[in-house]
């Protein structure tokens, strides 16, 4: 069995999954685009802890990386894009500094509110 190669396309799954690019996957476990490419298309092995990075990024088990076949999945147990979307925006807050939350958290707030404010003017 080619483990570099199912390795590989679970990782590339779960990153398209949530319409992220291998740059943003890359950045974020600290190891390069090109070799992350390596690994996705299973010509490159890589260490155990980078695939428990990239499995907490995921919010997935190590073993779920070594031996999902993503193309088996039951429709019943894919989650659906809103869900990924909102699981991916708090992974990827997991992975800031407190400043960087900090102008986040201000950020969605004054955005709530120009919401709120654009609705009362439409009605």
């Amino acid at each position: 069995m080619e483990y570099n190669k199912i390795i590989g396309s679970n990782i590339r799954y779960e990153r398209q999954l949530r319409n992220m690019t291998i740059e943003e996957l890359a950045e974020i476990i600290g190891i390069a685009p090109g070799f992350l490419g390596l690994i996705e298309r299973g010509q490159r092995g890589t260490t155990v802890k980078n695939l428990c990075k990239i499995a907490e990024f995921f919010s997935i088990t190590v073993d779920e990386l070594l031996s999902r076949d993503v193309n088996g999945l039951a429709e019943k147990d894919k989650i659906s894009p809103l869900d990924m979307k909102k699981l991916t925006v708090k992974n990827l807050v997991d992975t800031l500094s407190e400043a960087e939350v900090e102008f986040v958290d201000a950020t969605i707030r004054q955005l709530k509110k120009m919401r709120k404010t654009e609705f009362e003017y439409n009605y």
